[in-house]
């Protein structure tokens, strides 16, 4: 029995997607320390972070708090995710083995402030094993520290992402989807007016936005000004750790997903992994870690980002041909069984927790 502790962020679905798959392993035993209380599994023991400030203040004055936790826990392994705020209070607490996962704007974005820099460069230091979900930020990180690099891909549960699991029926209908937080830096408003421009065209074409965020008014306003409202439909935020049905339904209702990030802090693109083990095509912006998930004219299309000209031609070229999107949409699927199977991406994680329980032994049988 393996005692893991996980520290992050668990209001996040990712993160809570590797609790949940770590507490569904009868090898472990598994506790979790965090600001959010989030969704809360059985047979996971929590611990919940004070906010005295509300700012990132709070991550150092938690620190005793944090030690007093993992006394109580006894953890053989410590695992925090997010390199520049959950790892900097697990590289304080001195706890080793330490694991360590950046996941993209910790590695990307922020570096760019040279306080942050210094952060994240303490926190790889302190860390025994540190882990990125993507060749790019495996590259990108490679700036902060000269310790090896281990690739642990996020990837979905083929058995659930699956073509049989298509409920579409409707096929008069062409839905165009994306899921992503209504953001400045994902790229939905370029989404949206790439949709408009396609509207009059074809009038059995919609668009499903399933995310919330704060550009949400503003997008909505934008469908309305464009006068395409009454044919986008905006699903609100859905968690598919909680409410799994509801979102992949929506999603295997798809015709042809989107991902219009407009920065490199966009590494992985989990959803756009998602989709392609439902067998859709892929349209995905070239920035980050999205041309490493999509392959261009094997899987999906990659243009430009907030380029609504491109964006409009790669969703017409789809449109108008139904045996590209079948082509792409049966590459992207063999491409994420041989790549992106989840219960591998585990298999690796936890191989790589055993690995420091091994040297941890041969250091105390010496």
């Amino acid at each position: 029995m393996i005692k893991l502790c996980i520290i992050g962020y668990n209001g996040s679905v990712h993160v809570q997607k590797w609790i949940k798959a770590i507490a569904e392993r009868e090898e472990f035993e598994l506790s979790v320390i965090t600001f959010n209380k989030g969704i809360q599994l059985q047979g996971v023991n929590y611990y919940f972070l004070k906010k005295f400030t509300n700012t990132k203040l709070d991550y150092i004055l938690n620190i005793s708090l944090v030690k007093k936790f993992i006394k109580k826990i006894m953890p053989d392994i410590l695992h925090a995710h997010y390199a520049t705020s959950y790892g900097l209070l697990g590289a304080l607490t001195g706890f080793k083995p330490y694991v360590v996962t950046g996941w993209g704007a910790d590695i990307f974005d922020s570096p760019k402030n040279p306080f942050m820099s210094l952060v994240l460069r303490y926190a790889l230091k302190k860390a025994n094993i540190i882990t990125v979900l993507s060749k790019i930020t495996q590259q990108e990180i490679k700036k902060f520290t000269n310790k090896p690099i281990q690739l642990v891909p996020f990837g979905v549960d083929l058995a659930k992402f699956n073509k049989k699991n298509n409920t579409k029926k409707l096929i008069h209908e062409i839905r165009i989807g994306t899921i992503r937080t209504l953001s400045e830096k994902y790229g939905v408003e370029y989404l949206i007016r790439a949709f408009a421009n396609l509207y009059p065209k074809y009038p059995n074409l919609y668009l499903d936005i399933i995310g919330n965020g704060p550009q949400k008014d503003f997008l909505e306003t934008l469908a309305k000004e464009l006068k395409v409202k009454d044919r986008v439909v905006f699903h609100g935020f859905i968690n598919q750790n909680t409410d799994f049905e509801t979102y992949i339904t929506l999603l295997s209702n798809f015709d042809i997903f989107t991902i219009l990030s407009t920065i490199d802090s966009e590494t992985f693109g989990v959803a756009a992994v998602e989709a392609a083990a439902l067998g859709l095509p892929v349209i995905g912006t070239n920035v980050g870690g999205l041309p490493e998930v999509i392959d261009n004219d094997v899987t999906g299309l990659i243009i430009k980002p907030k380029d609504v000209a491109e964006t409009t031609k790669a969703l017409e070229n789809l449109i108008a041909n139904p045996k590209l999107r079948i082509k792409l949409g049966e590459n992207g699927r063999k491409k994420t069984e041989r790549l992106y199977d989840w219960d591998k991406n585990v298999d690796k994680m936890q191989a790589l927790y055993q690995s420091l329980l091994n040297v941890k032994n041969k250091k105390d049988n010496r």
